[in-house]
Formats: structure tokens, sequence, C-alpha cells
């Protein structure tokens, strides 16, 4: 990435997330329907349908969704007692699944399946996110804090440097949805 980066305006921010909801409208009225009419994990049914439904339009590359939606079914009690409390940890216990003899960790799968339940309290991690907030840095120096690729990977560690992103653009009236919109776009 290079000096071609968007700059995180308010307004640039209002037009990115304005862009998307326009683009995506019927993708974002499904999933909330969807996400709103199923908010806990308790039926393997419900959550069968909402990782199928997320993976397919938020195309999340999951192959193996049955065996994703039986894991956060099987451990439905911490996740949604995690989800309740805000607890960022849980990321990674949406997105470490065993599949086989593997352990698969769905970063990306897990942050959208976190938002779509709590979009206040978790970010969207995802590789354009990462691309861009490593271009940013590089380029603005917006956190104060050292990151790279792999430390982006870690969900708290990615969360405090979306924080610190919304903080020194002046963005803290923007909701983490909208932040994620402007910088999916622009990733």
């Amino acid at each position: 990435m290079n000096a071609l980066l968007i700059e995180p305006t308010a307004d640039n921010v209002k037009y990115a997330s304005k862009k998307f909801d326009e683009e995506f409208s019927v993708t974002e009225t499904a999933l909330g329907t969807l996400f709103g009419l199923y908010p806990t994990n308790t039926d393997p049914s419900h959550v069968l349908l909402k990782v199928v439904a997320l993976n397919r339009l938020y195309s999340t590359q999951i192959l193996a969704v049955h065996a994703v939606a039986d894991h956060i079914y099987q451990n439905h009690q911490a996740i949604d007692d995690g989800l309740a409390s805000g607890a960022l940890e849980i990321v990674d216990k949406v997105a470490c699944v065993k599949i086989g003899e593997k352990d698969r960790i769905n970063l990306s799968f897990a942050s959208k399946y976190c938002n779509w339940h709590r979009p206040e309290i978790y970010p969207i991690y995802d590789s354009r996110v990462d691309k861009y907030l490593l271009g940013l840095q590089k380029q603005v120096r917006f956190s104060d804090s050292e990151f790279s690729h792999e430390s982006l990977r870690n969900y708290p560690a990615f969360v405090k440097v979306v924080e610190s992103f919304r903080e020194h653009y002046k963005l803290d009236s923007f909701p983490f949805k909208q932040i994620d919109k402007f910088i999916w776009l622009h990733g």
C-alpha cells in the first residue's frame, strides 16, 4: 500500500458507509434479519443457517460449514455468555475449530459471526482490513504501538489497533459497523 490510501475522515466514512449500504443492502438486511431471529446458539439448525448464510454472503471460504456450525453449537454456552458480556476472547473460541485431525483458525469468519451478534463490540477482521491498517500505519503512523500481520491475527490486539485508528482520526462517534465498511471498501 502507498499514498493511494483514502484519508479516514468523518465525511469519507459516511460516504463509504452509504456506498456500502447501497451496494449490499439486501445482503445486510438478510443477515440482520437472520441474526435477529436467532440471537443465541442453542439450536443447531439455527446455528447452521447463520453459518451457511454468513459464509456464502460474506465469502468467508469455510468449506466445512457443518463442522463449524457443530463447533459453535457444542460450545454455545461459552459463546453466548462471551457474546453477552462482550468478551473479545470469544472470537477465538468461535474461530478455533478441529476438522478431522487439523486445527483450523477461521478468524475472519469468527469476527464476522460475532459482529453480527454484537456489532458495537466486535469489529470485523479480514485480509482487506489487515492490509489497509498495515499500509496506513506505514503511511501515517496512527498507532503508537507497533503491529504486524501476525499481531493483528490476535483479536484483542486487533481491536486495540482499530480503536487507535478510530481515536487518531477522531472517528469515535462512528460505530464499528461504519468503520468496518470504510476500511473494507478502501482495503
